[in-house]
């Protein structure tokens, strides 16, 4: 099916603070199940060590992503590296949480993954965050990584298949029978769960806009034609769980 750019309801503005960092906790909390981009950290791993990353800025990070289960195993190859957590719309207590549980930094000032900060240095990375941002916009975060020398990793795990929307509309009822278990706990999430209904429905619309609005190996290899200084590597790894694959954009500067 064609990519179509519907909205994300977490995307917006108007979104309360309260929802969206009920969904990115959510999220956070799939991929501690799910654990889908351990398939592709090997990748990520040899590209830092071409390229001589000590620090990771990771964009778009949400509740915290998958790096309560990615850490452990990337600190296991690089014990020195260092990670920062950033986003547009920072959940600022995940933050708080997540970065004393795994000792990384993280950023509470808003950061956008098109045009970070020139103090926030390092290999960028995006998971479940490019197809956020329409084609043109998406390959201007391609294009300013290759013109700071940065290397950059693009992971997803949503794609433009059937089974993935399937999969998509079983998410209320998982939304129903796990928020109570998501640590640390809190009270607003119960709220947009139960007497107000809103989290399931949202985390199943966001789930199948993302699906729609997820990029091929082709279409990211196209956003990268220009950029011959960069050794690319395009493609998709089996998830480690399910039926589901890992989409991954990785560029480096060339030796």
């Amino acid at each position: 099916m064609p990519r179509l750019h519907l909205f994300e309801i977490e995307d917006q503005p108007w979104c309360p603070r309260s929802l969206r960092d009920a969904a990115t906790d959510y999220l956070r909390f799939a991929f501690s199940v799910s654990n889908p981009y351990t398939a592709p950290l090997p990748r990520v791993i040899a590209a830092l060590k071409r390229n001589g990353a000590s620090s990771v800025i990771d964009m778009c990070a949400g509740g915290g992503g998958p790096w309560k289960q990615l850490l452990p195993l990337l600190r296991a190859e690089l014990p020195d590296v260092r990670v920062t957590l950033t986003d547009l719309y920072p959940n600022e207590e995940a933050f708080r949480s997540v970065g004393r549980e795994l000792g990384i930094g993280y950023e509470l000032r808003s950061v956008d993954a098109t045009s970070p900060p020139a103090d926030l240095t390092g290999f960028r990375t995006l998971f479940t965050g490019f197809h956020h941002f329409r084609p043109a916009i998406a390959k201007r975060i391609l294009d300013g990584a290759v013109a700071s020398g940065e290397g950059i990793a693009v992971l997803e795990f949503t794609e433009r298949r059937p089974l993935t929307f399937m999969v998509m509309l079983t998410v209320p009822l998982i939304v129903l029978f796990t928020i109570p278990f998501i640590r640390p706990f809190r009270w607003s999430r119960i709220l947009w769960t139960y007497p107000i209904p809103v989290l399931p429905l949202l985390a199943m619309w966001d789930g199948l806009v993302s699906c729609a609005r997820s990029y091929t190996p082709a279409e990211m290899r196209g956003m990268v034609t220009d950029h011959d200084s960069y050794d690319w590597e395009i493609g998709t790894d089996p998830a480690p769980k399910g039926p589901g694959r890992v989409t991954y954009l990785i560029g480096t500067p060339k030796r």
